[in-house]
């Protein structure tokens, strides 16, 4: 008889995006190892059911009640509960598995079904390193809140029940598992969420697209957000010789309207281009052109344009820290350590220089990058891991 595996994932969307789209591919790929019982909401009922039926799937619906919020999810999460008491009553589960939310701030109820349970992976415990909060302007007031927020949920009685109950914890990156108690770190593994849909984009080797006289270009792509730190690349910028840099900003967010002040204040206007959101078809043209993809992000859980760029064989520059320091190593991107901003600028400045003295050091770092992520960030890694995990809970002890 096939094991039954309970799994909830509040969000969960075949054909959507984000943590949606991850959602479902957790759920996709159990489904290939036992019987899925999903419970999730009804936002993509029809494609879930749809997709579903082609796995075998049973699912159940529940829609969130109440106003927007934290209590809104953990009101959902104990209906989710007491839906799952009654499933395992009729026809036991053999394991339970929560994928979605992806924080450990929403607690994971069903781990007290007492068996054995997987939860994760799971973000939240990263924030910006207290000597960075001045890059943020106004926006570090709601960082401090955020921060005093995680240490707040880590103490509530539900998330250390939770904690303490689930039998492994996939966590997102060591940033959070770093924040998380040491008791639980012996059944922790670091499992990055993002994941890449089918084979990699072509990529036609090193470029030549850079004539000598050409700027050395560089690209962000995604969320326009304090955190996402982009005034410390224009202060890098400012050190190198004019004319010798461009950067492109592409993505829409509440930080433009500073960013662009700042770029003016610096006399920066002839380096950056800032283009606002484009259609995504277009996404795949700012990649071919550019030399450099750079995403400075002070708190990240993950960074799936980051790995849109490794993909696309394009050299990356991010920072040490929380999603984007597991995705990238030294071997594979140009991965800043945040000490001070000061050294840090000064480190974003040398990495530039040193990718437009020698791009063939960065098509090679480019190709390693590939290779990484073919590995590590593949749906097949991941269901490698899944079987690996399930199948050793769920083994006669």
């Amino acid at each position: 008889m096939s094991n039954r595996i309970l799994m909830v994932a509040y969000a969960c969307g075949p054909e959507s995006t984000g943590e949606h789209w991850l959602g479902w591919g957790w759920a996709r790929e159990a489904a290939r190892l036992g019987h899925v019982h999903l419970i999730t909401t009804p936002k993509y009922q029809d494609s879930v059911s749809a997709h579903a039926k082609e796995l075998d799937m049973t699912c159940d619906f529940i829609a969130p009640e109440g106003p927007e919020g934290w209590g809104r999810k953990l009101s959902w999460q104990k209906r989710v509960y007491q839906q799952a008491q009654r499933l395992h009553a009729l026809h036991p589960f053999q394991l339970t598995h929560q994928t979605t939310f992806h924080t450990f701030r929403v607690p994971f109820l069903c781990a007290s079904l007492g068996i054995p349970s997987v939860w994760g992976p799971i973000a939240g415990g990263e924030s910006v390193p207290p000597n960075f909060y001045s890059v943020l302007g106004k926006a570090r007031w709601g960082e401090l809140l955020r921060a005093w927020t995680n240490r707040f949920c880590l103490q509530l009685r539900t998330v250390r029940q939770s904690l303490n109950q689930a039998t492994k914890i996939y966590v997102s990156n060591r940033t959070t598992l770093q924040f998380l108690p040491n008791r639980v770190h012996p059944k922790c593994e670091v499992v990055p969420p993002n994941a890449l849909e089918g084979p990699l984009p072509p990529w036609p080797g090193p470029s030549s697209k850079r004539q000598s006289q050409q700027p050395f270009r560089l690209l962000y792509v995604g969320n326009c957000v304090a955190t996402r730190a982009l005034p410390l690349v224009f202060s890098a910028l400012k050190m190198s010789p004019s004319g010798t840099v461009h950067l492109k900003i592409v993505g829409g967010g509440p930080a433009l309207p500073e960013w662009k002040k700042e770029v003016t204040r610096m006399g920066l206007s002839h380096a950056v281009e800032i283009l606002g959101p484009q259609p995504k078809d277009s996404l795949g043209h700012f990649y071919q052109e550019a030399d450099l993809f750079v995403f400075p992000a002070l708190r990240d859980s993950g960074g799936s344009a980051l790995l849109e760029a490794m993909a696309r064989g394009l050299p990356v520059l991010c920072f040490a820290w929380g999603g984007p320091g597991e995705m990238v190593d030294s071997q594979t991107g140009m991965i800043i350590p945040l000490d001070h901003p000061h050294a840090t600028i000064r480190e974003i400045a040398d990495a530039i220089k040193k990718l437009r003295h020698d791009p063939g050091f960065g098509t090679a770092m480019a190709q390693r990058a590939r290779e990484r992520i073919q590995h590590r960030f593949s749906w097949s890694f991941k269901a490698s891991l899944l079987k690996n995990t399930y199948s050793l809970l769920m083994s006669p002890s």
